[in-house]
């Protein structure tokens, strides 16, 4: 039987989500075939053997790989090395181990949106968000009025402003074939922002106004996403990786978007600078006009360090800020 959706799931440590996740996969009611393609890389707890119980279990449907030693670590892309040459699906649905899908029609609302609009490269949906330490209530991420096409201008604003990975089934050609600047985002240790603009350089995105996934906050300690705002160093790297793939972003824009795309360009530099405390920067051209737009806390606290720059260098020293 031809598989029409390829599900491709990777987990590290989620013995406590994987179960929800793989059920919330292979209880989904279509009318067509589809496979889930879930690989575990080397968790050291009981994530491989959930795997294994659900592969047994659903022998036609779900197609385990798992590693016994970590690759993540070691730089290699598990979807580039192992899921997408063994996807055959027409489509391809994501959903991290710690996530998971809330409704049963989900793929095949999808689906069915993709077959009858052939200019769409991908079809997604709101996202319940949930906290999972339980220190605060469940919101749901996206505050849309309906369904809509999702424009590339709102993408690239960030991820956070569009939609999900959890959401994403895409036409196979714009996942498995990622440009030069999703393998920059790679490098900095994501690529969710990357695959979102691409897929919106290639078509239109739909976005349903149902919420159909659970996205898990702090789930993972260990997780290169996990604490990044409080921690500085992965902070100051994740912005710097913003940055490079946006630049290498810019040849496969055509004018009107790559505009945009210096807008937003200026923007993360300025947070940058924000965040290596480089003040002097920050007010001069061309920052100083995003600066302007700043609230009040922010211009305050810049005229302080600017005045005080002894006292300012000490306090960044003292917390153990290393720029280099």
């Amino acid at each position: 039987m031809e598989v029409k959706v390829s599900v491709l799931c990777t987990a590290y440590q989620h013995e406590a989500y994987i179960r929800e996740a793989l059920e919330s996969f292979v209880t989904q009611q279509t009318d067509f075939a589809f496979e889930v393609l879930v690989s575990d890389d080397a968790s050291i707890d009981g994530t491989a053997a959930i795997i294994r119980e659900y592969a047994e279990k659903y022998p036609g449907i779900v197609r385990p790989f798992l590693l016994e030693k970590n690759l993540y670590s070691q730089g290699v892309n598990l979807y580039d090395t192992l899921l997408f040459p063994a996807a055959r699906g027409q489509y391809l649905a994501a959903c991290e181990g710690d996530d998971c899908w809330t409704d049963p029609t989900k793929l095949q609302r999808q689906v069915d949106y993709l077959d009858a609009h052939p200019d769409c490269s991908a079809c997604v949906h709101n996202t319940v968000a949930r906290c999972a330490d339980g220190s605060a209530p469940d919101r749901v991420l996206f505050a849309q009025s309906g369904d809509r096409d999702v424009p590339f201008s709102q993408v690239l604003q960030g991820m956070s402003h569009a939609f999900h990975t959890s959401s994403i089934v895409a036409r196979r050609e714009f996942i498995v074939n990622p440009p030069d600047f999703r393998d920059v985002a790679f490098s900095y240790g994501f690529t969710d922002y990357a695959v979102g603009l691409w897929l919106t350089l290639n078509g239109r995105v739909r976005f349903l106004d149902r919420p159909m996934s659970l996205y898990r906050i702090g789930s993972n300690p260990s997780a290169w996403s996990s604490g990044v705002d409080r921690n500085y160093q992965k902070l100051r790297r994740f912005v710097q990786g913003e940055i490079a793939m946006l630049r290498a972003l810019k040849p496969h824009t055509d004018p009107g978007q790559r505009l945009l795309v210096d807008g937003v360009l200026l923007e993360r530099e300025y947070e940058l600078l924000y965040i290596e405390g480089r003040v002097e920067e920050m007010v001069r051209p061309p920052y100083l006009e995003i600066h302007r737009r700043m609230g009040l806390s922010r211009r305050v606290s810049t005229a302080l360090k600017r005045a005080l720059p002894h006292l300012h260098r000490w306090y960044r020293k003292h917390k153990g800020y290393r720029d280099g």
